[in-house]
């Protein structure tokens, strides 16, 4: 049948009309499907052209190419993985170690990929986290000799001999005193160093304020408890820091603040601290102090010891010079007469790139010093070296002095995670004093050395597949004394230490990627082995480990960081996507988040916000928001410092681990959501007995 011209047109637009939709979604595929090929046509010739360009050793150009590549594509591990070699060859082991790190993210480093990794933190010094990158490699029997290699010298750099003798630590109580510090002993008195409380002056600059100088005749044995009548300030020149009375007692070493004066030779000198020696006068009374030679105006001579003989002066300096270490170093000068010849500085094996302060000899002629440079516990331990009498003195050099020993350092609880310095030991060689900061500010500890030890034994297992788990994190923190120790577990999981007896401990082990372990242990326990299962964020999906929790008592998560107040970090991110797993796949579960913070930044009359915590907990829940979890299932919560974990409150002197403590964040999970949307029920918010 034929239509005429009108109604053929009509009929076609008619037919037009009616496909149009189905011709509009053809044509936005179609162009999507352009876009799509032309955008991976992009990041494929940008990562080809980074390969070709990595091949010829023009890794600078390579890199820029792998830039836009993974702009383009920013997942893919190829790119990451060509990158982080390139970044490698080009030295640039900062980056290198991030690109390695978005990699694991991504769950896809393989056996190069981690020992490269590992090699880049090596370069910048981080050992400790080089090591538990390479652990996993290590804990294959069939590691590569290679692997073996680099592991072996990323322990020795993490290794340091450690003192074998054993001691015991209580404070020295001062009744009278408010505060006492760098302790010194000279024939049976200990000497130390007092003045008015001030908060949040626990820095070296403020170690060097000290304007008042008391002893103690010490007797036959060193009590626990001194009486006020017993302490006896000394009449000394006007002088700031620790001082230093020779073996015979006819002279002083001090340091004093530096505004203005003249030294030794006439040189104007302005700033800093100048050493300063004084001798008795025939009546007893200390005569004009002399100041000692080249100190240079700005810079810090402190803590002046002289040498069991007096012939000799150790010091501490920040003076640049070339055979300085770095930070402050330990220098000797020797008196000649009447005259101080040239300082030499005590070498590599002593000074460190960090601190190396507060020395102080025994009567064997060991060297004890404090130092954050060495390998410590944690901010300043203590460390004891020896000249090296098998060194042939013909073999040096005139300026590298005397040959010392490696240092050896402390044993806990000497050394802690807080500073502890100023190690003063009587002649009997059993008893001592330091000085610490363990309980929130510097004061005295009495020393004893005791062969009386409680050995623990601890075992780390995964809780899902019982698989021994290696480099475990572990904190033991003293409650008696305050004192804190980080210890980890080895290659095959078990940590095997000596404490001291009779003690509460506070244990907590922390594992990134798992929920955190927390214990109370004591030390006459009968049997001291703990076997600890770890679990991992998603074996909240097993129930019957999910029932643990159900109700609201609260859990923590292992390796959950901040960049700032309300920025979490990277890895603190991929750790929650586990806990966005969770809630996916049960709808029915309600999460609280309660972040709290510690009160080191409140002083005893301020008001405290809970802003930060509130800010922190916001971020959590928008994080979790974003990854699709139902609004339905959170709640957030920040508490501020209504809810510190231990005594530190505001005006209150703790240690810094122990306000980290408080600084946490806490889930609740809850059973099943009400009927009403927006409500729950208020019984399970009751705090937990548990």
């Amino acid at each position: 049948m034929w239509v005429s011209l009108p109604e053929a047109t009509q009929y076609r637009n008619e037919s037009t009309m009616k496909h149009m939709p189905l011709f509009r979604s053809m044509t936005i595929t179609a162009t999507l499907m352009a876009g799509m090929m032309l955008l991976n046509s992009c990041g494929s010739r940008h990562f080809w052209k980074g390969l070709r360009l990595s091949d010829k050793e023009r890794y600078t150009e390579a890199a820029a190419n792998l830039h836009r590549a993974l702009a383009k594509w920013p997942n893919d591990t190829m790119s990451y993985r060509l990158l982080g070699q390139t970044q490698f060859h080009l030295m640039d082991f900062a980056a290198a170690e991030r690109t390695y790190e978005e990699l694991g993210f991504r769950t896809a480093l393989n056996a190069d990929d981690q020992l490269n990794y590992a090699k880049c933190m090596m370069q910048q010094g981080k050992y400790a986290e080089a090591a538990d990158v390479l652990e996993w490699l290590m804990m294959d029997d069939d590691a590569p000799e290679y692997v073996r290699r680099v592991w072996d010298r990323c322990a020795s750099q993490l290794h340091v001999d450690e003192d074998e003798r054993r001691w015991q630590v209580s404070p020295l109580h001062l009744p009278g005193l408010e505060t006492a510090s760098a302790p010194r002993i000279s024939k049976n008195r200990l000497y130390f160093c007092s003045e008015p409380y001030q908060w949040s002056r626990a820095d070296q600059a403020a170690r060097l304020d000290r304007n008042e100088t008391w002893f103690i005749d010490l007797g036959n044995n060193s009590p626990h408890v001194m009486r006020a009548k017993e302490v006896t300030a000394m009449d000394l020149p006007d002088h700031d820091g620790i001082i230093s009375l020779s073996p015979d007692g006819r002279s002083i070493a001090y340091s004093k603040k530096n505004n203005r004066s003249v030294g030794w030779f006439g040189d104007p000198i302005e700033g800093g601290y100048q050493l300063l020696i004084a001798s008795r006068t025939a009546t007893g009374e200390w005569g004009e102090p002399n100041p000692f030679p080249f100190v240079e105006k700005g810079y810090v001579f402190a803590h002046p010891t002289w040498s069991p003989d007096g012939n000799r002066l150790y010091f501490a300096t920040d003076l640049p010079s070339p055979e300085a270490q770095g930070g402050m170093d330990l220098w000797v000068s020797e008196r000649n007469g009447t005259f101080w010849e040239e300082p030499l500085n005590l070498g590599p094996e002593v000074n460190s790139a960090g601190e190396d302060i507060f020395p102080a000899f025994d009567n064997n002629g060991r060297l004890y010093f404090a130092s954050n440079g060495h390998p410590t516990l944690g901010g300043l331990d203590i460390f004891w070296t020896e000249i090296d009498p098998t060194a042939k003195p013909e073999t040096r050099h005139w300026r590298d002095g005397d040959a010392w020993k490696t240092p050896v350092r402390m044993a806990f609880p000497i050394n802690s995670l807080a500073d502890d310095y100023a190690f003063a030991i009587e002649s009997d060689g059993a008893h001592s004093f330091i000085c610490s900061n363990r309980g929130g500010f510097d004061e005295i500890f009495r020393v004893e050395q005791s062969d009386d030890v409680a050995r623990f034994n601890v075992v780390a297992k995964d809780y899902a597949t019982g698989e021994s788990l290696p480099r475990v994190p572990i904190r033991w923190i003293d409650l008696k004394d305050g004192s804190a120790w980080d210890t980890r577990t080895s290659l095959d999981g078990k940590l095997s230490i000596d404490l001291p007896p009779d003690r509460g401990f506070q244990v907590t082990c922390a594992l990134p990627g798992y929920l955190v372990t927390r214990k109370f242990i004591t030390t006459d326990a009968t049997e001291p082995v703990w076997e600890v299962e770890l679990a991992k964020i998603k074996t909240l999906n097993d129930k019957r480990f999910a029932d643990r929790w159900m109700g609201g008592t609260p859990f923590e998560i292992a390796g959950l960081e901040w960049e700032s107040d309300a920025n979490m970090t990277r890895a603190s991110e991929v750790n929650l996507y586990y806990l966005v797993d969770f809630l996916k796949l049960n709808p029915e579960v309600f999460l609280e988040i309660r972040t709290h913070e510690n009160a080191s930044t409140w002083d005893l009359f301020d008001q405290p916000t809970n802003r930060k915590s509130k800010l922190r907990s916001i971020e959590i829940e928008s994080f979790l928001l974003k990854a699709g979890v139902s609004s339905k299932q959170l709640i957030s919560v920040g508490k501020g410092i209504d809810e510190l974990r231990n005594g530190c409150l505001p005006g209150t002197p703790c240690a810094l681990y122990n306000h980290e403590d408080n600084d946490r964040t806490e889930f609740r999970i809850y059973g099943l959501l009400q009927q009403t949307p927006g409500q729950i029920d208020p019984v399970p918010f009751m705090k937990s007995d548990k």
